[in-house]
């Protein structure tokens, strides 16, 4: 089974770039650095999050991205990319909103160009803060279905121009469950022909709805192109980002499933570095015929 992490976040960039080397680091910063890291230390997939390289000053060079190529012959791992989420809206009824929201997708993809050959898939929301917001606020059952019909015509509307102007193939496309009906994520999925990610930590934190995550994944696995691979509990302030069993739920018997179903697409920490060593001592302890990376090093992160 393949595991991996999501390096960058605002958090990593602002702690262990910006605050030790101040603005002029963002400048400097090498995205191939990182990851080489993660290499060595034993992982075979990285999660590259796009939404950084739109929210600072970074570049993105073809010297650097040639340098990821590189690094995944010699150390045999893969790359997925997490398009970007912040201020993103492809379902919102505005359309200056959705159009601005598909440029930066598009943005986005075209930035990693040279490494398309390499992404194995691409992580796209298929809506953002603004239709949740929404969503909380319209609960009349008379209305709610009605209107939760046009955000979803929306997203798929906007999903197909970005495939259309990126030609992107649609099965390196997988639409995560989000705070969004998980049926209607689902119809998003089969109406567009892409890809499913399973989030766990959302499953179990019912953001998609009240739904056993183990009949989930059994029943959609066939469409399932990746796992991110977290718990779930309310006493922490990101819920969904909590390491394997500190949380309330999280069913070791998961983990057993994909492994007897051979799942070959990558699985996913969206972790700090200590709720990752956590997290593979849990399945170390839980679920010992699953092999888990041996970390040697991981300093940066």
């Amino acid at each position: 089974m393949k595991f991996g992490i999501t390096p960058l976040s605002l958090e990593f960039m602002i702690n262990y770039v910006i605050k030790e080397q101040g603005i002029e680091g963002l400048s400097n910063f090498r995205l191939s650095e990182v990851i080489e890291e993660i290499a060595e230390a034993g992982f075979k997939h990285c999660e590259i999050t796009l939404d950084i390289f739109q929210l600072l000053p970074i570049r993105v060079t073809e010297e650097d991205l040639e340098r990821l190529k590189e690094i995944k012959r010699k150390y045999n791992i893969s790359y997925s990319a997490h398009f970007p989420i912040s201020s993103i809206e492809l379902a919102c009824p505005n359309k200056f909103i959705r159009e601005a929201s598909i440029r930066s997708i598009i943005d986005a993809y075209e930035s990693f160009i040279h490494l398309e050959d390499d992404i194995e898939m691409y992580i796209l929301h298929p809506t953002g803060e603004f239709i949740t917001d929404a969503m909380n606020f319209i609960t009349d059952p008379r209305i709610s279905p009605i209107v939760t019909t046009v955000f979803t015509e929306f997203a798929i509307q906007s999903i197909k121009e970005i495939i259309s102007n990126t030609r992107i193939d649609r099965n390196k496309i997988a639409i995560e469950n989000i705070k969004y009906p998980l049926q209607e994520t689902i119809k998003i999925v089969k109406e567009l022909d892409t890809k499913l990610c399973i989030d766990t930590a959302h499953l179990l934190g019912g953001f998609s709805g009240k739904y056993d995550l183990l009949e989930i994944t059994e029943k959609y696995f066939d469409i399932i192109g990746e796992i991110h691979l977290q718990d779930y509990t309310d006493e922490i302030v990101n819920a969904d980002h909590c390491a394997l069993g500190k949380g309330k739920n999280f069913p070791p018997e998961f983990l057993n499933l994909i492994y007897q179903k051979d799942f070959k697409g990558p699985i996913v920490f969206e972790l700090p570095r200590k709720d990752i060593i956590t997290s593979i001592e849990y399945i170390r302890n839980n679920v010992p015929q699953i092999e888990v990376p041996n970390i040697k090093n991981l300093s940066l992160y």
